[in-house]
């Protein structure tokens, strides 16, 4: 990968040349060379426009997360190196109870118009879609949010670079 990086890199520059490319500030070409480490996805979050979760930590111990996609059915979380199934594991329901809880994005089958197949897309924030997925994975249910009613949201800010939600769990155990 850094041998494509650089291949492209220097591919890009050649390019800005010929087509006689003005940088007005010497300091953005600077930053740009002087990058030692770029990041590059393989998960297909920016070719196919999905984010999907492969694996969690919680309570000491990894996790893998399996599946493609939106869909809850296919895949399972399952702890990692052993390969046993973790749905019932406390740490994973705690966890996943605990993100699904903060988010606001809901899945659900839709027909596609062009071929007719039913598949599973997300509404909401694309970055919370792999949480709902991974929760409906271990058998929480879509109206998960009705069983823990929220008491409080305050929406993401830019500046906090955090959106806080407080849900009611009284009387659980």
């Amino acid at each position: 990968i850094p041998l494509c990086v650089t291949i492209s890199l220097s591919i890009g520059c050649s390019d800005m040349v010929k087509e006689n490319v003005l940088v007005r500030k010497l300091a953005a070409v600077e930053t740009l060379g002087s990058a030692s480490v770029i990041c590059s996805d393989k998960t297909g979050t920016l070719t196919e426009g999905k984010m999907t979760m492969v694996n969690m930590w919680t309570g000491g111990h990894a996790y893998d997360v399996e599946g493609k996609g939106f869909d809850p059915t296919v895949g399972k979380v399952k702890r990692e190196g052993s390969g046993s199934d973790a749905n019932q594991d406390i740490a994973v329901r705690t966890a996943l109870l605990s993100a699904v809880l903060c988010c606001n994005t809901t899945i659900s089958k839709v027909k596609d118009p062009e071929t007719g197949e039913e598949k599973w897309e997300p509404k909401g924030n694309s970055s919370e879609a792999p949480i709902v997925v991974a929760a409906r994975k271990i058998g929480f249910e879509e109206n998960i949010s009705k069983q823990y009613p929220r008491v409080l949201e305050v929406p993401f800010s830019s500046s906090r670079k955090m959106m806080l939600t407080v849900s009611d769990v009284s009387g659980r155990s």
